[in-house]
């Protein structure tokens, strides 16, 4: 038998890979764009409620008391940032803490109209420094009649020999001002009925609230005067001016019953 020589050619396995699965881009997309939203969401949030805890805490510093003219303009008192700039220079003792805050405000809106911060001012007027005095610069009361709390106050100048008085509403409007050169006197308030010495040396029935102003030497009262709108100062008498007082009407009237010495001789 012949060989047939047959060509065979080997028979190759081909081997199948596996495609990857193709991943659906429209829903990578979405994804990216809601992660992007989210994200940009919260900082936002973060950033908004950031400057809101910012302005919480100035307006505040350290302080819960509201401020009305926050939302309500009031033309007496200084604005929150003036005040939170100015309040420490104003009240530079803890004793000045109790001060309701709408008359706090109110003095360091006339502490800023007046430039009492200014060294170079030769009028500077200021709140004394001395703890046991301060309780005693400060008065309260409804010293026009209308039904407020008013406030009396009592600054000292610069040359620490003279003073000023100020009476104003809790709005801040000046009711009342007056220098007092070479006094540094203490206040006081009294309530309305208390008996006081007006226009003469009789005790009378104060017809208002009123403020008493104390020196060693002297002490007056101030009430307001309905009719003038504005307050009487009137001198209040011790205990030796009326004996003084009734001394000399005594001796007066002794002398008027005397006969008169010309008179006798001719008798």
């Amino acid at each position: 038998m012949e060989n047939s020589n047959f060509n065979i050619e080997p028979v190759q396995n081909t081997e199948i890979i596996p495609q990857p699965k193709r991943k659906n881009r429209a829903k990578t997309v979405i994804w990216i764009i809601v992660a992007i939203i989210v994200i940009a969401g919260a900082t936002g949030f973060a950033y908004l409620y950031g400057g809101y805890k910012m302005r919480q805490d100035y307006y505040n510093s350290g302080d819960s008391t509201s401020y009305p003219a926050d939302s309500v303009f009031v033309d007496g008192w200084a604005s929150p940032e003036d005040f939170a700039t100015w309040k420490g220079a104003t009240f530079t003792i803890p004793q000045y803490n109790d001060i309701p805050i709408a008359f706090q405000r109110a003095i360091v809106k006339i502490f800023m109209d007046n430039n009492y911060f200014s060294k170079d001012n030769n009028d500077l007027y200021f709140f004394t420094k001395i703890k046991d005095r301060a309780y005693r610069v400060i008065a309260y009361g409804d010293f026009t009649g209308q039904g407020e709390k008013e406030m009396a106050f009592l600054l000292e100048k610069s040359d620490y020999a003279s003073s000023a008085i100020y009476i104003i509403p809790q709005k801040g409007n000046i009711l009342y001002w007056k220098e007092l050169s070479g006094e540094l006197p203490t206040i006081k308030s009294f309530k309305k009925g208390a008996l006081i010495f007006m226009d003469k040396m009789e005790l009378t029935p104060a017809p208002s609230d009123g403020i008493i102003k104390q020196t060693k030497n002297s002490k007056y009262v101030l009430i307001y005067n309905r009719q003038t709108k504005t307050f009487d100062q009137y001198y209040q008498y011790t205990n030796e001016d009326i004996k003084s007082a009734n001394e000399e009407t005594d001796e007066g009237e002794e002398e008027a019953d005397e006969p008169d010495s010309a008179t006798v001789a001719e008798l």
